[in-house]
């Protein structure tokens, strides 16, 4: 049996994930959880996340929303 998510808020995804992506309806949060090491992550207001790790953050957001763009037109 399915299970029924509720549609969050733009508000709501903007306090998690403060960074509005290029791709609508996608919000982009970055950490630093060790010295030198970004994990960025993405999200829609459905839930689904995609995620990556690695030492540039403004190219992890590249990846990141290169690989939704593939998740969500191919």
């Amino acid at each position: 049996m399915k299970k029924l998510i509720a549609r969050k808020t733009r508000e709501e995804m903007l306090r998690t994930h403060p960074i509005i992506s290029n791709i609508e309806g996608w919000f982009i949060r970055i950490a630093e959880p060790s010295n030198n090491i970004f994990l960025v992550e993405a999200t829609d207001q459905y839930g689904r996340i995609v995620s990556k790790s690695g030492s540039d953050p403004d190219n992890l957001v590249k990846e990141v929303e290169k690989e939704i763009f593939e998740i969500i037109f191919h």
